[in-house]
């Protein structure tokens, strides 16, 4: 009987051996397969198909490395949204510091591109000729090149530097709605 069951052993452990050889050739012909694949990404996921089709635990690991690899494509995603929107807002922030800044010789400006600025007056001062000179909010200073009367204005007054409509600037007193024309100074 003992050598029965070695026979009906060796039997089973040959059918395994010659079931498992072409199944072992037929996996390593897909892996070479996998390897003639050019493209890095194409590469990696016929790889990853590849080990998949090995067993449970296989099929398992790789399901977790893609709800991973789906995580971190997402994060990477708002990364990158974040950059872009902290880029754009830069760039406005730049634009209005600039705007007027042809009239110190500081920069060019295209014209169409800001067309006003909102910001506060932090200081009024006067110049020798008895003109206004604005110490606004947004750092810049402005003189007054007109001979009106300027508006009464206060530190904190809310204000608005525009293109005028025939060349230069306007400072517009929001409280009173009043405006001079006005050079940027810095």
């Amino acid at each position: 009987m003992m050598r029965k069951m070695t026979h009906v052993g060796k039997t089973l452990a040959a059918t395994a051996l010659l079931l498992a050889v072409p199944a072992a050739a037929q996996s390593a012909d897909a892996l070479l397969a996998c390897a003639r694949i050019a493209r890095d990404s194409d590469r990696l996921a016929c790889f990853d198909a590849e080990v998949a089709n090995g067993s449970v635990e296989a099929r398992r690991i790789s399901g977790l490395r893609a709800a991973e690899s789906a995580r971190i494509a997402a994060e990477e995603a708002a990364v990158t949204a974040a950059a872009g929107k902290a880029r754009a807002e830069a760039e406005v922030k730049a634009r209005r510091e600039a705007f007027g800044g042809e009239a110190i010789g500081k920069q060019r400006v295209d014209p169409a591109e800001v067309q006003s600025v909102e910001t506060t007056l932090t200081e009024e001062l006067s110049n020798p000729s008895g003109l206004a000179v604005y110490v606004l909010g947004n750092g810049q200073i402005w003189r007054q090149v007109d001979t009106v009367n300027a508006p009464r204005s206060r530190p904190g007054d809310a204000v608005v530097l525009a293109r005028a409509p025939l060349g230069g600037y306007r400072l517009t007193f929001t409280r009173t709605k009043r405006w001079i024309s006005v050079r940027r100074m810095k």
